[in-house]
């Protein structure tokens, strides 16, 4: 018997790459930013040995962030990744077991499992991927609510799939966050599948990416830009914008919530941790309004804590926070 509670009728299948995250803090390094402070860089000694404060190791990728989030607030969650068939690939799959996931969905092949390590410095980081082309291809999947993320540059054959189970199933919703690779090298199969997305759940940066590879946050407002991305066809979008908060329109009115506040220690997996409590208020049938205070409080629970799934918060958390609110 499980022992987190769940309502068997709120499925999710979370889509997209999974990785094996080793996070590094340091104290020793240098900043320099231009003259707006827009771009800054962390420098490091060439040919120096650098301190490592901590090391934590994790499991990362929005599909396992999310299932695992949803997971925790009661969604029967279920993953499909392609991973490695090596130690990493089954650490992995013992995890999201360990979180109750199901893992039935997920495919091995012959590459190395994809790692990443976040390099921690005065509360900001910098990520570095190691990731393998894999092939996703989704069969045998009936009627369920699906969240597809970041799966890197093949993405014809699973964005095919997803608009044949849309079509099939209407009513399954798609919740749908491209990756930066996508968002790269993928713009035609992205402007192909924003049609079928009932919920995109991205950032103000990843917004502007679909809208304009070239476009910034600071050239254009953001409700115009929920406007934009209203007419390409996705039903409701819902865009975090960091200590602004989170914004969102469907076709006839527009959201905002601001941050929650909270002690900051890491923000890997903030993005996933709204998208967590967004989907998962969603699929409970709350409004727009409330998804966004679910996804506000998830994430700001997520920060308090190194890695992307240890602050997550469960249902019965979220809703006593919601009470004070």
């Amino acid at each position: 018997m499980s022992s987190l509670s769940v309502d068997s009728s709120k499925k999710l299948i979370c889509i997209g790459h999974t990785t094996l995250d080793t996070f590094l803090t340091i104290d020793n390094a240098e900043v320099y930013c231009d003259i707006n402070k827009l771009d800054c860089k962390v420098c490091f000694g060439f040919g120096s040995k650098i301190p490592v404060k901590d090391v934590y190791y994790g499991v990362g990728g929005g599909a396992a962030n999310v299932s695992v989030g949803a997971r925790k607030l009661g969604i029967n969650a279920s993953i499909y990744t392609v991973l490695g068939s090596d130690t990493k690939g089954e650490d992995i799959k013992s995890s999201l077991k360990s979180h109750e996931v199901d893992i039935k969905k997920i495919e091995h092949d012959n590459n190395p499992t994809d790692q990443s390590v976040i390099v921690s410095y005065k509360h900001d980081r910098t990520i570095f991927t190691y990731s393998y082309p894999r092939k996703h291809s989704l069969t045998g999947l009936s009627s369920t609510n699906i969240f597809l993320s970041s799966v890197g540059d093949d993405v014809r054959t699973l964005y095919r799939d997803i608009k044949k189970i849309k079509k099939k199933y209407p009513y399954a919703r798609l919740f749908f966050n491209p990756g930066s690779r996508e968002l790269k090298n993928c713009r035609k199969e992205i402007a192909g599948i924003l049609k079928y997305v009932d919920y995109l759940v991205a950032n103000i940066e990843e917004g502007c990416q679909i809208l304009n590879s070239s476009l910034k946050p600071d050239q254009i407002d953001i409700e115009d830009l929920m406007e934009l991305l209203v007419e390409k066809g996705i039903k409701n979008v819902v865009l975090t914008a960091g200590k602004a908060g989170a914004y969102a329109k469907d076709s006839k009115k527009s959201y905002k919530v601001s941050a929650v506040k909270s002690e900051f220690v890491e923000k890997t997996g903030a993005g996933d941790a709204f998208a967590s409590g967004f989907i998962a208020s969603i699929l409970y049938e709350h409004d727009i309004g409330a998804g966004l205070k679910w996804g506000a409080l998830n994430s700001s629970a997520v920060i308090t804590k190194i890695g992307a799934q240890n602050g997550l918060l469960s249902k019965t958390e979220i809703e006593n926070r919601i009470k004070k609110i």
